[in-house]
């Protein structure tokens, strides 16, 4: 809910993993996002330009047309470090992590944008300062129409 409307009923399962909308999805934890500009759509996936022709898959929940600005919700625990893995693999950099023991969490720089990885295992992998692969799967890439500043509260 938000400011008094229902936003999405469905399954916890759905609501985690096929956001309505951008609100939704950061409200269940996509704490991360990116910009970009949709270049082509297939179905359920379309692809988006993050600037100086990089270029990723992202799924698509709704119908958006090529041109359109949109905004690309990721988890944390989506993001894979030092796995170059299918079509979306770009460099990062490793900005920081943080120790929690059962999981370490990351702060990488990817398209200039800082965004938080979370992986779980009981030793941190990954040294801070260096570049390496990201792999981010395009299931878990919600694009969503850039409608301006989304309120997190």
């Amino acid at each position: 809910m938000r400011d008094g409307k229902l936003l999405q009923m469905d399954t916890p399962d759905a609501i985690y993993n096929r956001p309505a909308d951008l609100f939704v999805a950061n409200f269940t934890g996509a704490t991360n996002e990116l910009a970009g500009t949709l270049v082509a759509c297939n179905g359920q996936y379309g692809v988006v330009d993050f600037g100086d022709g990089r270029r990723g898959e992202v799924a698509l929940f709704h119908a958006l047309a090529p041109d359109e600005k949109v905004r690309v919700a990721l988890r944390p625990e989506n993001i894979a470090i030092g796995r170059p893995d299918g079509a979306n693999t770009f460099s990062a950099k490793v900005l920081d992590r943080r120790y929690q023991g059962t999981q370490t969490a990351y702060g990488i720089e990817l398209f200039g944008k800082r965004l938080e990885v979370v992986e779980l295992g009981t030793s941190a992998r990954h040294q801070v300062g260096v570049e390496a692969p990201v792999s981010l799967p395009r299931e878990c890439l919600w694009a969503y129409r850039d409608s301006g500043p989304v309120s997190h509260e």
